[in-house]
């Protein structure tokens, strides 16, 4: 082994793809590094105990090599796989009796330049043997889960050419139980492979192949049963292809080679997200370092790139119309916010003086991409909302159309049921857009390209099922594909459902249900001259109340679903109650009050004047109020372990969701008491100017946070005691909006006492360390920055007695708090970021305290070491030299 320990340079190592090769190949380097290597030896080691070791582990791996060789299944049908085998390991056993013997000279001898170099050459060919053996073994174990695909790939081309059903029962047995016999080496050789790429791929293939099985049974039935069909021939090709598709994926990546599709190719975050993510960190420039000729450039082409992606959503086809505006005026919002914040850049230019705009200008920025990303979400979640409403019905009337043998009705069913499969795969790719979730992404977008092939199958045997609605074959064919279907569309709905908010999908499926109330009343209060015309409007009223339902039980099955992963308490067992009334009760009573409504506006609907319309539009009115309702009361019971920060919302949360958040605080306190009340009936123009302040504040708590993420707290108190004072401080500025843990001016008092006590402890600690500083101008700057703190802990301590005073001023009640709430931000942030330099100081102090401390220990040794020269004579070498 060479001495810079760089031991797979004589073996390529991209060619170890098991686990267990890689763990028994680094086993042995180790062993064989402790020798070659000058390591200093652990207590109680010796160096020929060195030698002793790896001679054991030598013996032990020859041991487990024959026994290996000795059970390999291929020994009979492949004997010269066998000899390569026993070569390799003849190998292995030579150069490592070769190792043994010079690492014995070497250890005797451990200045001898000649014998490491002797010894390291030995180590790298036991090393490289090793390897070639290893990977050698792992190659034939591949070849032996190979040739149980082609097996199964034999099987397969027998079935489909099979002219019998009893033939094609007989071979689908034989291949399923040669599936799952090489379903369980799969599985296993998944586990062990080294790159996660090549394990999504493999695992991919092999469900490929387990859910095609049963699609093709029934495909090549069906085609022996009526090969005069066309759609019968093509049901079975597209069966054939898509089982040698997975067949051929399983061989290329048990090879280590790339199947023609992948898994692992979906898995790619959307070109506007990362526009998004890139644009937001790419904003924040130090004011000294900024260039015009360079940045400004490169942040508008960014933000152009977003508009881009921005547009391409607002365009799509079901995004409602009131979204889209608002997608449009914040695209416009946020060019107008980076030219503004341009602009302060290039007026400091060359200044010394801090400039708050320029903060200020970065937090508008970030507030507006904050307020696009959520207008983006909500018009995703509406297209998902849509599409994904109802995915039975479609093919459910598709079938029922077959079954009847209705070969018109049954072609306009599938054209229906292909314009619903286009919409749910172009919302799913849609959707992807805006998630970061990889492992989320990569099934969306398989399952996706899945379904879009798949369609037009279900759409096939569907059409024969019409042709032949006796044939028991044809029935079978018909169900076996309508599970798939509904299978992937369930894995499709579950992903989809990853990726997307809880807040975001109630705030939508509220707004939903008011548009389908809407939609109702018109066809509740629509005239009606003939029966056509009465039999359209009460499909309209019959369309809004399904959709209304289907709603209402979507968000039950999201709920329960997301409730699950959360361990149970009063708050899970408080959501769970919400969605059982709404379930049990609510959904139920809307049923059965809308069916009543439809029923009549069926039977009487033409005799209808003006006061019925209006009775039966209060009815319905009525009727949906109660799933609204239920709907919000489970949004409600939501928001109970949440705060306003939690949530990112357009409205609807900040009406309804404070008072629930905060109910169980409220209880304790007097509405006389809760100075936060106040704060939430400052006027509007004041609590806009302490937004903007806060909004500065986040853009320091930022910076604070990655600077304090690069340590970790465990074990570090002043790390420890700069992130408790940042929650603090987080918690006096949510005061100032009228939110948060703190309700009183005694509750930010104590805060800010509390700041206080853990500066002092902060102040301690940091000033030890540079007291023990070995670099002047460190110790200097990082006293100055404690400087900083206690004085803007003892301005904190002031500023806490943030007075909240009503005042009668004619008719309207007036909160007078602002000039101490905006001083109290201020200080807040100046803290913060002394807290943040003083925790970048105190790093730099330590290791010039580190580096002072080992120069002393050198000194030390040095001092040490002439002693010994003076007090003791050197000894002499066999020549009368001095060592």
């Amino acid at each position: 082994m060479p001495a810079n320990g760089n031991s797979h340079a004589y073996f390529n190592i991209d060619e170890v793809r098991s686990k267990n090769v890689l763990k028994q190949i680094t086993q042995l380097i180790n062993e064989v590094t402790n020798i070659t290597e000058t390591f200093p030896l652990k207590p109680g080691q010796t160096t020929e105990g060195l030698v002793a070791t790896l001679d054991a582990a030598v013996a032990n791996f020859l041991q487990t090599g024959s026994f290996a060789i000795s059970k390999c299944p291929i020994a009979n049908s492949d004997p010269r796989a066998i000899d390569l085998l026993h070569e390799a390991l003849g190998a292995v056993q030579d150069t490592g009796q070769v190792m043994i013997q010079t690492g014995r000279d070497f250890v005797r001898d451990s200045t001898s330049t000649n014998k490491r170099a002797i010894a390291t050459n030995s180590g790298r060919n036991l090393l490289t043997a090793v390897a070639k053996f290893l990977i050698l073994a792992d190659s034939i174990d591949v070849k032996v889960i190979v040739d149980k695909v082609d097996e199964v790939r034999e099987t397969a081309h027998q079935m489909i050419e099979a002219d019998t059903k009893i033939k094609v029962d007989d071979l689908y047995n034989l291949l399923i139980s040669q599936i799952e016999e090489l379903d369980i080496t799969v599985r296993r050789r998944a586990i062990d492979l080294v790159k996660p790429n090549q394990r999504d791929d493999l695992l991919a293939a092999r469900s490929a192949l387990r859910q095609t099985a049963p699609l093709l049974y029934t495909s090549t039935r069906t085609f022996v049963r009526h090969p005069e069909h066309e759609e019968a021939r093509r049901n079975r090709d597209y069966t054939a292809d898509e089982m040698h598709s997975a067949l051929n994926a399983l061989e290329s990546v048990l090879n280590g080679q790339q199947p023609k599709v992948t898994f692992s190719e979906y898995g790619r975050i959307g070109d506007l997200i990362n526009e998004i993510d890139t644009f937001q960190n790419r904003i924040e420039i130090d004011p000294a370092h900024y260039r015009r000729g360079t940045d400004r450039p490169d942040l508008e082409g960014h933000c152009e790139r977003i508009v881009s992606g921005s547009a391409s959503i607002a365009d799509a086809e079901s995004t409602r119309e009131n979204r889209k505006q608002k997608i449009v005026a914040e695209c416009n919002n946020l060019r107008q916010a980076l030219q503004e914040l341009l602009t302060e850049y290039e007026k400091s230019t060359g200044r010394r003086d801090d400039n708050d705009d320029i903060p200020l200008g970065i937090a508008e920025v970030h507030k507006r991409t904050k307020d696009l990303r959520r207008h983006l979400r909500r018009a995703i979640v509406d297209h998902i909302s849509d599409a994904f409403l109802d995915t039975r019905t479609p093919l459910i009337l598709l079938i029922e159309a077959a079954k009847e043998g209705h070969e018109e009705n049954t072609r306009y069913r599938s054209k229906m049921f292909q314009e619903h499969a286009n919409e749910i795969v172009s919302v799913a790719r849609l959707s992807c857009q805006l998630s970061s979730d990889v492992e989320s992404v990569s099934v969306i977008q398989h399952t996706a390209a899945q379904l879009e092939k798949l369609a037009p199958q279900v759409a096939q045997a569907a059409i024969l099922l019409c042709h032949q609605p006796t044939s028991k074959t044809a029935q079978e064919n018909m169900e076996t594909y309508k599970n798939a279907w509904f299978d992937k569309v369930r894995l499709l709905t579950t992903a989809l459902d990853n990726i997307t908010t809880l807040d975001d999908f109630l705030a939508v499926s509220e707004a939903h249900i008011v548009e389908d109330c809407e939609r109702g009343i018109k066809g509740i209060t629509a005239n009606a001259s003939t029966p056509d015309e009465n039999a359209a409007n009460c499909e309209t009223v019959d369309c809004a109340a399904g959709s209304i339902r289907g709603r209402a039980l979507r968000v039950c099955d999201v709920v329960d679903a997301e409730m699950d992963f959360l361990q149970n308490s009063e708050y899970t067992e408080t959501v769970k109650q919400a969605v059982r009334i709404l379930k049990t009760q609510r959904v139920d009573q809307f049923a059965e009050r809308a069916s009543a409504l439809a029923n009549r506006q069926e039977a009487h609907g033409l005799t209808w004047d003006p006061k019925t319309k209006e009775e039966e539009m209060n009815e319905f009115i009525n009727a949906c109020t109660l799933v609204h309702d239920a709907v919000k009361d489970i949004r409600h019971a939501l928001l109970m372990n949440r705060s306003m920060n939690d949530v990112d919302s357009d409205v609807e949360y900040e009406a309804d969701g404070v008072g629930a958040a905060n109910a169980d605080a409220n209880r304790t306190i007097s509405e006389q008491e809760n100075q936060q009340n106040l704060m939430r009936r400052l006027p509007e123009e004041e609590k806009k100017k302490i937004q903007a302040q806060i909004d500065i504040f986040k853009v320091t708590q930022t910076r604070f946070e990655r600077e304090v993420a690069k340590w970790d707290e465990t074990g570090n108190d002043i790390i420890s005691l700069a992130n408790n004072m940042c929650k603090i401080m987080m918690s006096m500025t949510e005061f100032t909006r009228g939110c948060g843990p703190l309700k009183t001016t005694m509750d930010v008092i104590r805060a800010a006492q509390e700041i206080s006590l853990n500066g002092s402890k902060l102040n301690a600690l940091a000033r030890q360390i540079g007291e023990e500083s070995a670099d002047s101008q460190t110790k200097k700057d990082l006293l100055a920055y404690l400087s900083q703190i206690t004085l803007y802990c003892q301005q904190l301590n002031i500023c806490s007695k943030v007075k909240a005073d009503v005042t009668q001023v004619g008719n309207e009640l007036v909160v007078s708090a602002l000039d101490s709430a905006m001083s109290l931000i201020q200080t807040a942030r100046n803290l913060l970021t002394a807290v943040v330099q003083t925790v970048k100081a105190a790093y730099i102090a330590s290791t010039k305290c580190a580096q002072r401390e080992r120069a002393r220990v050198e000194s030390a040794v040095a001092l040490s070491d002439a002693h010994k020269a003076i007090n003791y004579e050197s000894p002499m070498d066999e020549s009368g030299e001095k060592k």
